[in-house]
């Protein structure tokens, strides 16, 4: 008799909503992604990618493969949701690049021309 080979699918979520996170966890996560950011900004992608992990660590992400984190920054709803950035749809709102989750996107597709 043969035995099957069951594999369990992740438990993980894809993306976290800030307001699921306590407080703490949550500035934690934002003075990682933004240390992430500052280093990406300067080439510096190895210090970035560590910075990454770190955060998925701490909230328990399914971690991406792209390995990147983005948080939305809806100008229409404000959802905050940390998830995949390979999933990140932007727009400019002048000079500023906004990042919509793709729940956002599929919702209330913004453009920066409303």
């Amino acid at each position: 008799m043969a035995n099957a080979v069951m594999t369990h699918a992740p438990t993980q979520p894809r993306e976290v909503h800030p307001h699921h996170l306590t407080s703490a966890i949550a500035d934690q996560v934002n003075e990682l992604l933004d240390q992430a950011d500052q280093h990406a900004d300067r080439l510096e992608l190895s210090a970035s990618a560590l910075l990454h992990r770190q955060a998925i660590q701490l909230i328990g992400i399914r971690p991406p493969a792209s390995g990147e984190l983005a948080r939305c920054t809806c100008q229409n709803c404000y959802c905050g949701a940390i998830f995949d950035a390979a999933k990140a749809r932007t727009y400019m709102d002048g000079t500023v690049e906004l990042v919509q989750c793709e729940t956002c996107a599929d919702e209330h597709r913004l453009t920066g021309d409303e």
